[in-house]
């Protein structure tokens, strides 16, 4: 929520520079586009958290429980924060200011350092080979439609009552 802030004010702040209306206009429709589709990216991977990683999930927001291989994370490692990334830059793309659009590509990469120096290494540390495993089978993004589309019909299906699936 801070870096998305840290946009906002820095539209806030920044000066505008670019002059050429053609320029506002795509940036404005880009950013439409990467808004939608970080939203989108964000709601399934926390419906399928919620779904399927949390045993308790009146507790809010909680590391998950059991690792998912399955929906959306078949074919990513974190399409929560790549659709945070997204968002970021769809932000800075509204606004149409280039020096926006500069500092959520800093933010952007604040996101990215934060995600392998730590998220990785905590969830490694908690669920230790079968992470490792995951690591090795899985990008930490995917620019891929069908991802997304895997993972939103993914969701419509049941899981097993066993609890696994197809792969398993």
């Amino acid at each position: 929520m801070g870096l998305w802030l840290s946009i906002l004010v820095a539209d806030f702040i920044f000066p505008d520079i670019v002059f050429n209306k053609t320029f506002k206009v795509v940036s404005f429709c880009l950013g439409i586009l990467f808004v939608i589709y970080g939203l989108i990216l964000n709601a399934v991977a926390g419906k399928t958290l919620k779904k399927f990683a949390h045993f308790d999930i009146k507790k809010g927001i909680q590391k998950p429980d059991k690792m998912l291989d399955f929906g959306i994370f078949s074919c990513m490692r974190h399409p929560a924060m790549f659709g945070s990334i997204f968002f970021s830059v769809g932000l800075a793309l509204l606004g149409g200011k280039l020096a926006t659009i500069l500092w959520s590509g800093w933010v952007s990469f604040i996101a990215l350092y934060f995600i392998t120096a730590v998220e990785e290494r905590e969830t490694l540390e908690q669920f230790g080979s079968e992470y490792c495993e995951f690591l090795k089978n899985r990008k930490p993004f995917s620019f891929s439609l069908s991802c997304l589309l895997n993972g939103i019909r993914f969701l419509k299906s049941e899981l097993p009552k066993d609890g696994k699936t197809s792969k398993d």
